[in-house]
């Protein structure tokens, strides 16, 4: 270990174990490697996350579970501000990580406690589809303030950081997500799927608009094939859409909810293709996972999903179905292809998206704030 042990507080994500999104995964990646480098994490979870009995501790990081409101506009807002409370009445951490935007309002709280603020910012939170006019307001709004404001931001690609340092006038600190090279053995959870490895595409992630998943679905019904396309994932707050996508009258798609832990490893590591078909993204922590796992990649051509698979993936312009579908009927069959493009994506993650790497660049952001 170098250097004095760091005390690290985390606010705004929904907690450990992840069960959610890539800000989750982040944050158990980089906060079990800052523990095992000898220092103190203390990650707040919103009760949701996890049944009871809530673990305190999750590899080494501390736990401080606290209500919220489950409401989409509501929900993170008032974990932070009830985490707020707790942090600066028990917690010492002179570091406060602050997951998003929306939670700049805490940062002038925690300077007056002699409290040293990063906001972790996934890019244009505000253009999200998922979130009303008074919601964006709030996000740009809240962006603004933190640029003027936070000790550190954080940002996941060269675009977000390139966007804050043209239009907002804030120089940042780009530090993408990572992805794990490791090895599944089970095959348990295709099993009861009805799958077969290799014989189905993958997709994973949230059932919103902005996830562009309704195009692979259009796409995939006109390819001819006998594989099979899984959509893994749900949203609770858009019950309509999802019920929208599920009405499709081909039998070769399955949905099965939400997936984690090893069956999500389980249906990564064996699927024949991933799609990643996303009109808004940062650095996509799923497509980091599939090419890790050496699976092939197709994605929707915005210029985050080209920077994250660089060449190791073909892409469709934005929103293109047709472009998409004949992709898709070109290669399902081409194992050459396939091939060559896992092979890429894997040395691809070896070489920029090594979490290791990642955690060090952490580290060395807190200790220059202390310094």
């Amino acid at each position: 270990m170098a250097g004095d042990r760091l005390r690290i507080a985390i606010l705004g994500t929904r907690g450990l174990p992840p069960h959610y999104g890539g800000r989750e995964t982040a944050a158990d990646e980089i906060g079990r490697r800052l523990v095992a480098r000898g220092h103190d994490v203390v990650v707040y979870c919103r009760n949701y996350n996890s049944p009871r009995p809530r673990p305190r501790r999750y590899f080494g990081m501390r736990l401080v579970h606290l209500p919220s409101f489950r409401a989409k506009n509501l929900d993170t807002p008032f974990h932070v501000a009830l985490s707020l409370v707790h942090l600066l009445l028990r917690e010492r951490a002179p570091i406060v990580v602050l997951s998003g935007s929306g939670t700049a309002f805490a940062i002038p709280i925690l300077h007056l406690f002699g409290r040293r603020t990063v906001m972790w910012v996934d890019g244009k939170a505000w253009t999200r589809g998922k979130w009303g006019r008074l919601a964006r307001w709030y996000l740009k709004r809240s962006a603004a303030f933190g640029v003027r404001h936070s000790d550190a931001i954080v940002t996941d690609t060269p675009l977000a950081h390139r966007f804050y340092l043209e239009e907002m006038g804030r120089d940042t600190t780009y530090i993408p997500y990572g992805a794990n090279i490791e090895t599944v053995e089970g095959t348990d959870t295709l099993e009861r799927l009805g799958l077969t490895p290799g014989d189905y595409v993958l997709f994973v992630g949230r059932l919103v608009p902005e996830k562009g998943v309704q195009y692979l679905i259009e796409a995939f019904e006109g390819v001819q094939t006998k594989r099979k396309l899984v959509i893994v994932g749900d949203d609770p707050y858009n019950p309509d859409f999802v019920e929208k996508l599920k009405q499709t009258r081909d039998s070769r798609i399955l949905f099965p909810g939400y997936v984690f832990g090893e069956g999500f490893r389980q249906l990564m590591r064996h699927c024949r293709l991933y799609v990643q078909p996303s009109d808004v993204e940062g650095t996509s922590p799923v497509l980091l996972s599939a090419m890790a796992y050496g699976r092939p990649v197709v994605v929707n051509g915005i210029p985050e999903n080209l920077h994250t698979i660089g060449d190791a993936g073909l892409s469709f312009p934005p929103g293109d179905v047709q472009a998409l579908r004949g992709i898709l009927q070109a290669i399902l069959e081409d194992d050459g292809k396939l091939e060559e493009m896992g092979r890429k994506g894997v040395e691809r993650i070896r070489t920029h998206y090594d979490w290791d790497g990642i955690s060090e660049q952490f580290e060395r952001l807190f200790r220059g704030l202390l310094s």
